[in-house]
């Protein structure tokens, strides 16, 4: 029995499945302006020196510094704002606004805020601030005045502008509040990009994809050679499941703007997400010839060529990478992984050992593994047994990965006695019942495995794959075949086009001598996942039908899919040892 064919389920880590292209950054994710972030209107900073200050106003500085660093921010405020008065300082204004804004004192913030726009009419800040109050005081036409203003005196800073007006209208109680507030704005600024810009950011951000389509689409036509809302609009039209459109129009992006560095990114992770590798690199490697030192770029040809088995080129540009001096961690790691698919192990090793940051962990467990597939073994427990010691948050995880180091070099009995002691520590979790169920039942040791299964089902009824497992189990090594039967059209009605669960379907009819609903079922799960067990199932059906050519055609595309496949094998090889056909038979010969 093939646990990897009934498990049909992530292995109980990452960092022990290798190499994924979901390293590659997300498409739909959208910049980080378009968060949401309050304005900063309650800090508290020591004045900048005023020459030619009298005691007086000395005095009433010093009071309300004093003040600030104890937190009484409304004595600092009433201080501030008397020593602008007698100074006539804008900054000492705004110091008394912003201490006033965090004492929660409105009246001493509404005085000062009048004072300071006297002082200095002309600073954004200013206008900034005096918005904020205004939308706190229920004022929004008001508030609308001093947005205008901002935006109007930041000049080319409009983009910074038009984000800080998105934050404070953030203090707003509904989405729709928001949008309609900064419309009202943008309606002031009609001909300019960033206003529809920062419009549709604010509306994805809000999760109003039609508003910030609409919106971005304007600011493109207002701006053509702004490739800001370019991405945007490709990211909203992906995040609506319009990835047609979303190629289309990317792709007439790039054409048009060959050296847009974010754009043709873009197009490369769509290449990506559609699965078009090679595509993907030659995109990427194209960007190399104007960008041949950029980590993300290099990054990304790195991934994509471990990705299409081109190690060489792998180890190229993760060297490449590691000799930039960024991003060192993960190209440590992910030449670690070249070597190891080299089967070069001294040398993934090296670079596994090198890896630290977020991918330290992910590093060390491959080091277990290669140190046990050179027979390190007691090594490779000590590296995991240490990792548990330093942090119990992969405790569960790690001990699944020793029982699984140890079943992949034949220790199957200190296997069990690792699950034995995971259950120790985290008694009746699902995933080490489950994980010892599956181990048991590979051994023969059915009454276990048994028993952890339905110790499963009884506080999970509806866990398809306890149910599929067992019954498999079941049908598969006993003859218990009306029972097994019962469990797995429970799984299938949980999981109905689940491939491991047709399977054992077709499996449980096979035994039961309904053969004709065995092949229905095992040609289904063979149409949805190419699998040497599934393979070998619906071989042994045809076979037991009379069809025999057609038993042969499809065992013989699965062993050359996948010749190690043990199981796949065994069943072969009995098929030929029957009839006396030579190992070496010709695929088309019967």
């Amino acid at each position: 029995m093939s646990v990897q064919r009934l498990v049909f389920a992530p292995v109980v880590l990452g960092l022990v499945l290798g190499f994924q292209v979901d390293a590659l950054p997300a498409l739909t994710e959208m910049p980080a302006s378009v968060a949401e972030s309050p304005p900063v209107v309650s800090k508290q900073t020591v004045p900048k020196p005023i020459p030619g200050l009298n005691p007086d106003q000395v005095y009433h500085i010093l009071v309300a510094e004093v003040a600030g660093r104890q937190g009484d921010m409304r004595l600092a405020s009433t201080h501030y704002l008397k020593a602008a008065e007698l100074t006539r300082a804008p900054e000492l204004a705004e110091l008394a606004v912003r201490a006033a804004i965090g004492a929660e004192d409105d009246a001493v913030a509404d005085e000062a805020m009048v004072l300071w726009l006297t002082l200095a009419p002309t600073a954004p800040d200013a206008h900034q601030v005096a918005a904020f109050l205004r939308l706190k005081a229920g004022d929004r036409e008001g508030a609308l005045i001093h947005l205008q203003r901002l935006v109007e005196l930041s000049g080319q800073g409009g983009e910074a502008a038009f984000a800080k007006a998105a934050a404070i209208l953030a203090r707003l109680p509904t989405p729709q509040e928001r949008l309609a507030m900064m419309e009202a704005l943008i309606e002031r600024f009609p001909e300019r990009a960033d206003a529809h810009q920062a419009l549709a950011m604010l509306a994805a951000g809000l999760s109003h994809p039609e508003v910030a389509e609409r919106a971005a689409r304007r600011a493109m036509a207002l701006r053509p050679d702004w490739d800001e809302p370019r991405l945007l609009l490709v990211r909203l039209l992906l995040s609506d499941d319009k990835r047609a459109e979303a190629r289309a129009l990317l792709e007439s992006f790039v054409e048009a703007n060959p050296g847009a560095r974010s754009l043709k990114m873009l197009y490369g992770q769509l290449l990506v997400d559609e699965r078009e590798f090679s595509s993907a690199r030659q995109v990427f490697e194209s960007m190399l010839r104007e960008y041949p030192k950029d980590p993300d770029i290099l990054f990304a040809v790195g991934i994509l060529s471990l990705q299409l088995e081109d190690l060489a080129g792998a180890r190229l540009h993760f060297g490449r990478l590691y000799e930039t001096g960024q991003r060192q961690d993960e190209a440590a790691f992910y030449l670690g992984q070249t070597a190891e698919r080299a089967e070069d192990i001294a040398t993934a090793l090296d670079w596994y050992a090198r890896v630290g940051g977020a991918h330290a962990d992910d590093a060390r467990v491959r080091l277990a593994f290669l140190r046990a597939k050179r027979g390190e073994v007691s090594q490779a427990r000590e590296i995991l047994q240490q990792m548990r010691d330093q942090s119990s948050d992969n405790a569960l995880a790690l001990f699944m990965v020793e029982a699984e180091i140890l079943e992949e070099v034949g220790r199957s009995e200190e296997a069990r006695a690792v699950y034995d002691e995971a259950l120790a520590v985290f008694p009746e979790n699902d995933s080490l019942l489950y994980a010892r169920g599956l181990h048991a039942m590979k051994h023969g040791w059915i009454e276990l495995g048994e028993r952890d299964l339905r110790q499963i089902i009884a506080s999970d009824p509806e866990h398809a794959d306890a149910l599929n497992a067992l019954g498999y189990t079941l049908a598969d090594q006993t003859d218990r075949f009306e029972e097994a039967l019962a469990l797995i059209e429970r799984a299938h009605a949980l999981k109905p086009d689940e491939p491991a669960i047709l399977d054992s379907l077709g499996w449980v009819y096979y035994r039961l001598g309904d053969l004709e609903r065995a092949l229905e079922y095992l040609q289904q799960a063979n149409a949805l996942l190419q699998d040497g067990e599934i393979a070998a199932h619906l071989g042994e059906v045809l076979w037991a039908l009379g069809r025999h050519a057609e038993a042969w055609a499809v065992w013989d595309k699965a062993v050359a899919a996948d010749p190690d496949h043990v199981y796949l094998q065994a069943v072969v090889s009995r098929h030929r040892l029957s009839r006396g056909v030579p190992e070496n038979r010709d695929a088309t010969s019967n």
